[in-house]
């Protein structure tokens, strides 16, 4: 049978008429069988709302008919229109409920795959619906008894009231309206309430009814024919399979049969598809927090860690040795909360600011926070539900416990992450206000609890090793014992010493973070040495001649890189040297006097915030950031630092003084000056200007913002920026 043809038993013309296409519905009665139409009922008026496709119908009733009951008729009519006979405005005019209203429902949005097709003479006409409704008895009468019940009742008490004294009168507060923001009015104008209103403000347009058997309904009939009389007709080139599947087109296979996964499930096999950094952020937007390691379990097959971290670093930030998914990534931009419809910007500097007290304390206390958010109560209670759990007499505890082998063998990482949280912390502490010095306060807070969470452990056992360092007087022991509770955090050498810690830092609190703001370490046991890995070269503080010599001898960076400088930028992207070149331009441009530490943290700060995809976040070396600053314009100055300079900053500064004003000249003259001397009076300036120039700057205004914007006053002299630390 599949072999034999099928042979064409007839051909039929088919026209498309559009005499009627944007006029045509179908009505559908799906509460009355269809042996009992409504064509023997009188048909008293009719209505449409053409953009809602809402029709109305009203059917009289035969009142002298048996089955009505003539009681509850005019019972029904008494509670809608009341007892007055012959007031305006009445739904029933003979006082008796003597018609009913058929309201319409749109049962398919899209209407574009029906049409109506009558056959004649061999010819198929088709014309296109414009709606199909579904017409049903409406009850909208008992809405109005209900409604002038109401009335009735309020009307009673207010006469009742009208006996009685007047009141005093009172006065009436006036108040205006604050302008409507824009994010009230988005969700005014998405709200039920709003989109009723404007369904209402369409008026009802009447319509003229005609039964099947009416003879405007047979000239309206007419139109369902195709009214062209030319015989031309569009060539139909297609081919049967193609047309076929135009018709019916294959569906995608295993669409259908695959069950639905749950918004918060990812199965093994839609990970295996992803690349490993929308993997890692699949895995980071369900469980919110997640322990590397957990990752690498997680995961599908091998994965490289390098490439894990760097995925990792895109879409979290690092947070008690764990990863928290970045509140960027839950709260897109031009979002707002589902809970309160607060502003996505607002949720994630709330977000942050919850992240941040956490890099600093096991537990925070929920009416803290919320104080300095200002975030409604759902969303604060939201975001400490994904990181954290309640702890009793506590607040809300970090949900995983501090991950000390991640922080070891990834120092760098950790390191590179406390800056990011740094440069944030700046920013959250100016936009939400924070009170100064609150870092600090924590840290001091936070390391007085937890030395007070369990002092018959902890204290009794430094009281007691203490009692046995000092009954043993053998030098032997004792240098033994000290050995043994050294260590070095963070570049900083600190020592227990008969069980009392010291620093010139501060305390060391028991149980407070590593690697937060201060000096404090998890307590450890005596016996054991603690050896930290360093994150990288630290910059030795030579003082004196021997720093003046070391970048004497490096002076010759500002005429090129040298051929070792060469060979590492070679060696680095293209697009990332210019990338980072671009980016110090604009530093440049904006501060003239930069250290290498600061344009590290504004670097990390812009990492923080951008794409995934940027090429910054492949990593900068200090190494390619110094030549890549020399390359933009910048010169590495030789400031000839005092002996006894002890303040504790990054000596690698860098100057740009060309910025393409009049200005250039007397900040190159500021430059000059501070490679002879440390600190200047403000009439040496002048006295420079007048002499290398020329002239001084037009006005004095003019002059302090020249020298402004390379030095800062301090003690009645003018130092370079970055070299007073503050």
């Amino acid at each position: 049978m599949a072999d034999e043809e099928d042979h064409v038993v007839e051909e039929v013309d088919v026209y498309l008429s559009k005499g009627l296409a944007d006029k045509l519905y179908l009505f559908q009665y799906p509460v009355r069988p269809a042996s009992m139409p409504y064509d023997d009922f009188e048909h008293l008026a009719a209505r449409i709302k053409p953009k809602q496709k809402k029709v109305e119908l009203e059917l009289g009733l035969d009142t002298s008919n048996p089955n009505y009951s003539k009681s509850k008729g005019e019972q029904i009519a008494i509670n809608v229109d009341g007892t007055a006979h012959g007031s305006s405005g009445r739904t029933y005019e003979s006082n008796m409920m003597d018609k009913q209203v058929l309201s319409s429902t749109n049962t398919s949005p899209s209407t574009s795959r029906y049409a109506v097709g009558i056959f004649r003479d061999g010819e198929l006409h088709l014309t296109p619906l414009q709606g199909i409704v579904q017409l049903r008895p409406s009850f909208s009468y008992l809405d109005k008894a209900e409604n002038r019940g109401n009335r009735d009742k309020q009307d009673a008490e207010g006469e009742s009231s009208q006996s009685e004294a007047e009141e005093e009168a009172k006065p009436v507060k006036v108040q205006f309206v604050r302008a409507e923001s824009d994010h009230a009015k988005a969700r005014r104008l998405a709200s039920f309430q709003y989109h009723e209103q404007k369904l209402n403000e369409e008026t009802w347009t009447d319509v003229i009814f005609c039964s099947k058997n009416d003879s405007q309904a047979h000239l309206e009939r007419d139109n369902l024919f195709s009214q062209s009389n030319t015989n031309e007709t569009s060539r139909f080139d297609i081919p049967p399979k193609e047309y076929l599947s135009m018709l019916v087109p294959e569906s995608s296979e295993g669409v259908n049969t695959k069950p639905q996964m749950p918004s918060n499930v990812l199965s093994i096999s839609q990970l295996k598809s992803m690349s490993i950094t929308d993997q890692v952020l699949a895995l980071l937007k369900n469980a919110k927090v997640l322990r590397f390691m957990q990752l690498q379990t997680i995961l599908p097959g091998n994965p490289d860690p390098t490439a894990m971290l760097r995925a990792l670093q895109q879409g979290a930030m690092l947070v008690q040795g764990s990863w928290v998914v970045k509140s960027e990534v839950l709260y897109p931009k031009d979002t707002c909360s589902p809970v309160s419809g607060v502003p996505a910007e607002i949720l994630c500097r709330g977000r942050d600011y919850v992240m941040w007290r956490f890099t600093q304390s096991r537990c925070i206390v929920r009416k803290e926070v919320a104080s300095i958010t200002k975030l409604p109560s759902e969303d604060m209670k939201e975001i400490l539900e994904q990181m954290a759990r309640t702890k009793v007499n506590q607040g809300w505890e970090f949900a995983i416990e501090y991950d000390k082998e991640f922080v070891d063998q990834h120092s760098e990482v950790v390191q590179r992450q406390q800056m990011i949280w740094d440069a944030k912390y700046q920013q959250l502490s100016k936009v939400l206000k924070v009170p100064k010095g609150e870092g600090e306060k924590r840290t001091r807070k936070d390391s007085a609890a937890a030395a007070e969470v369990s002092p018959g452990q902890e204290r009794t056992r430094h009281r007691s090793r203490s009692k046995s360092l000092s009954k043993d007087k053998s030098p032997v022991k004792q240098a033994q014992l000290v050995n043994n509770t050294h260590m070095n955090v963070q570049g900083k050498e600190l020592s227990f010493n008969h069980g009392e810690s010291s620093t010139s830092s501060g305390s060391i609190a028991d149980n407070a973070l590593p690697g937060s703001s201060g000096v404090r370490i998890k307590s450890e046991p005596p016996d054991v040495r603690i050896k930290k890995e360093p994150v990288d070269k630290p910059v030795p503080m030579e003082t004196g001649e021997v720093q003046n010599s070391r970048l004497a001898a490096n002076a010759h960076i500002t005429n090129g890189p040298s051929h070792t400088q060469t060979s590492s930028m070679d060696s680095t992207n293209n697009d990332l040297l210019e990338a980072v070149r671009t980016f110090l331009r604009d530093k440049f441009q904006a501060n003239c006097v930069l250290s290498i530490s600061e344009l590290r943290k504004m670097l990390l700060f812009r990492v923080s915030e951008s794409r995934p995809d940027d090429v910054l976040n492949t990593g900068v070396s200090d190494r390619v950031m110094e030549e890549c600053a020399i390359q933009s314009g910048a010169t590495a100055l030789p400031i000839p630092w005092p002996v006894n300079h002890s303040v504790d900053v990054d000596r690698r500064i860098y100057v740009s003084w060309q910025c393409g004003d009049a200005s250039d000249k007397y900040r190159k003259v500021i430059m000059d000056m501070y490679q002879d001397k440390f600190k200047y009076r403000r009439n040496q300036f002048t006295e420079q200007f007048r002499t290398l120039v020329g002239s001084e700057p037009s006005t004095k205004a003019e002059c302090d913002r020249i020298i402004k914007s390379m030095c800062v006053s301090k003690g009645g002299f003018w130092f370079l920026k970055g070299t007073t630390g503050s």
